[in-house]
């Protein structure tokens, strides 16, 4: 379950999530951030959205697309190919720093 929250509470103390989904785009500016308390749920939704949208590129929108995720699933990468560029999402398990 995904975090809308950048904080979570110990002991009356805010602590900042520690794990952190990062998607970018190389046909967008746009930077898209979900905060994760634990490893395995960030794991977890990195995965999930992978397929999602290799699903959408591949099923709905039928493109040819290069797709590889790590073994470790901290890291994905999807390549849209179209005749004249290449449009890129990444997917990255990582921290946020305030």
């Amino acid at each position: 379950v995904c975090c809308t929250r950048a904080f979570i509470s110990y002991s009356g103390k805010y602590k900042m999530n520690p794990y952190a989904v990062i998607f970018t785009y190389s046909f967008d500016r746009d930077v898209a951030v979900y905060l994760f308390a634990t490893e395995d749920e960030a794991k977890a939704f990195l995965t999930e959205s992978y397929q999602e949208e290799l699903r959408i590129d591949t099923e709905e929108n039928p493109r040819d697309v290069e797709s590889e995720i790590s073994t470790d699933r901290d890291d994905a990468k999807i390549t849209t190919l179209f005749d004249d560029h290449e449009d890129v999402t990444e997917f990255r398990l990582g921290s946020v720093y305030l």
